[in-house]
C-alpha cells in the first residue's frame, strides 16, 4: 500500500517539476531578450547625440581614397580635443603634422628645423570646413537618417550595438566633394555612446572614386592639458 502511494506521488511531481522548469526557462529567456531589446531608429539618434554632446574626447582617425580603383591613405592622425583648444599629430598628405591651437594661436611643427611656428587668429581651425582631421566628431551631424539596420552585438574589449545607417550629412568638408554616405558605428552598450565609426562615400564628380573614414573616439570630456609650445 505504501509502495502505491510513493508511486502516486513520484508520478505527478514529475510532470510538475518538467513544467515547471520549462517555465522558468521561457521566463528566463523572455526577462533576456526584454533587458536586451534593441529599438535601433531610436537607439541610433540618441546614441549620436550623447557623443556629439561631449566637452572634450581623444580620437584616431584615417582618411583613404579610392582612385581609379586603388587605394591612397590620405591621412592618419591622433589627437585630443577640448573648448577652444586640440593637438593632432600624424601624417596629412604624406608629410608629418604636429599641430597645437590653443589662445586662438595655431603652432604648428617644422618636419625639417623640428622647430614650432605660431599663426595668430586660427579661427579657421575652428571650423568644419577646415578639415576632418581637427574635429573628426563633427562628421557624425546630421540632418536626416535612413536605411537604419541593426547589424547585431559584436563581443570584445567594448561590447557593442553595431548599427549601419545612410544618413544626410551636414559636414561642409564632407558634402563639398562627397555623396551617397554610408555609415555604420559600433555603440558602447554601457555608455550607449558610439566609439568606432567607419563612412563610405562616393566622390560628387566622380562615383567610381571614393572616400573610406575610420574613426576611434575615447576619453570622452576628459580635461587635457594642452598647452603652447615653446617657439624660441
Amino acid at each position: 500500500m505504501r509502495g502505491w502511494w510513493l508511486k502516486y506521488v513520484f508520478s505527478w511531481r514529475t510532470p510538475v517539476a518538467i513544467i515547471l522548469i520549462a517555465t522558468l526557462s521561457l521566463a528566463g529567456k523572455a526577462y533576456y531578450e526584454w533587458v536586451n531589446l534593441v529599438i535601433p531608429d531610436e537607439l541610433l539618434p540618441q546614441a549620436i547625440e550623447r557623443t556629439i554632446s561631449v566637452d572634450s574626447y581623444r580620437y584616431q582617425v584615417a582618411l583613404q581614397l579610392r582612385v581609379s580603383g586603388e587605394n591612397r591613405l590620405l591621412s592618419h592622425v591622433r589627437g585630443k580635443r577640448q573648448p577652444d583648444q586640440f593637438h593632432l599629430q600624424g601624417e596629412i598628405a604624406g608629410q608629418e603634422v604636429d599641430v597645437i591651437y590653443v589662445n586662438n594661436r595655431v603652432y604648428m611643427k617644422d618636419a625639417i628645423s623640428d622647430r614650432w611656428m605660431v599663426n595668430h587668429g586660427g579661427n579657421i581651425f575652428q571650423q568644419d570646413l577646415f578639415m576632418i582631421e581637427v574635429n573628426p566628431i563633427a562628421s557624425l551631424k546630421y540632418e536626416a537618417l535612413s536605411n537604419i539596420n541593426y547589424l547585431g552585438i559584436e563581443r570584445g574589449r567594448i561590447d557593442a550595438y553595431v548599427i549601419e545607417y545612410t544618413p544626410v550629412v551636414t559636414n561642409q568638408m564632407l558634402t563639398t566633394y562627397w555623396q551617397d554616405f554610408r555609415y555604420t558605428v559600433w555603440i558602447d552598450r554601457r555608455s550607449n555612446m558610439i566609439f568606432k565609426v567607419e563612412i563610405f562615400a562616393d566622390h560628387r564628380d566622380a562615383s567610381h572614386n571614393g572616400l573610406h573614414m575610420q574613426l576611434l573616439l575615447y576619453g570622452f570630456n576628459e580635461r587635457f592639458d594642452i598647452q603652447a609650445p615653446s617657439i624660441q
